[in-house]
């Protein structure tokens, strides 16, 4: 071979490392470049097997309708509203009407876990992809797409199944909202199809929740009702001692903590004015009460 071929090849190298570690010096102190943010198309899953998005709170504020078919539970206001026992034993029981009044299913799911307490489970909310984008659900034709933590099921122990926990609340409040004569913070419910929500559009034809047994997904259908009758045990509110006779507003809200995503957040409550007089109580037809549930 040539001697200047030679010595030119080799002083092409040595140029070539000088450059290269010239590079990785000033690699070494440069920033890295910013990742870019992604939009919000970017983060939303459009399929059943997309990956969620690394915020969930994030996701539940920016959920776009167009691509998911979700709830809107809500409380109905309090039917066959009575008193039991007496003097300062009184305890004001009710029958409570969980309505879905949203264009997609609620579904419950148990899942594995040790996130929540003893003898308790993770539950997960599992959406529906709208496939036809017409804001309706259609059953067997629109697949069920992502599936995320919602909070804890309990076994409860005396309705032999299991729970989603912190389902309701039930408040009584004097007529003003301003102080909490009685209330129970979390009511847990196994979630079914009993009746059709009354002049709801979206009911679906056939009832399709129906079980609570432990390994069971629990739901409720766009335009049907999980009703718990006035007998059910944990229908109730221990009125205080002493407690004067007037009128007061009966205040029941669905998934009070805010846990399962919903087409809309902020009519989640109802409240009915009833008048307490004694072991007696009659719900009034008045709109005393209509602040009490915002």
């Amino acid at each position: 071979m040539d001697r200047r071929l030679v010595v030119a090849c080799t002083a092409a190298v040595g140029l070539l490392s000088v450059v290269a570690a010239v590079g990785v010096a000033g690699g070494a102190d440069r920033e890295p470049e910013p990742e870019s943010t992604p939009s919000l198309a970017d983060r939303i899953p459009r399929t059943p097997d997309a990956s969620p998005p690394p915020d969930e709170k994030a996701f539940a504020r920016e959920r776009p309708s167009r691509w998911w078919l979700l709830p809107n539970l809500r409380s109905l206001r309090a039917r066959d509203v009575q008193i039991r026992g007496s003097g300062d034993d009184r305890r004001l029981r009710f029958a409570a009407w969980l309505a879905n009044d949203g264009p997609g299913p609620l579904l419950l799911r148990p899942r594995p876990g040790r996130e929540c307490p003893p003898e308790q489970r993770p539950a997960k909310q599992t959406l529906h992809v709208d496939k036809a984008e017409d804001g309706r659900f259609q059953r067997g034709d629109d697949p069920r797409g992502r599936s995320m933590p919602v909070g804890c099921m309990l076994d409860h122990p005396t309705h032999d199944h299991w729970h989603f926990d912190a389902m309701a609340r039930y408040e009584l409040l004097t007529v003003d909202g301003t102080q909490r004569v009685a209330g129970r913070n979390k009511v847990s419910f196994c979630l079914r199809d009993n009746t059709r929500v009354p002049g709801s559009a979206r009911s679906q034809q056939k009832r399709y929740f129906g079980e609570c047994e432990r390994d069971t997904v629990q739901g409720i259908s766009p335009g049907w009702v999980d009703v718990y009758d006035v007998d059910t045990p944990g229908q109730r509110l221990r009125l205080p001692a002493g407690m004067a006779d007037g009128t007061y507003c009966l205040v029941l809200e669905a998934d009070p903590l805010h846990l399962l995503l919903e087409t809309e957040e902020t009519d989640n409550a109802a409240a009915s004015a009833v008048r307490i007089v004694g072991s007696n109580v009659r719900t009034l037809d008045t709109r005393a009460c209509v602040d009490a549930a915002d």
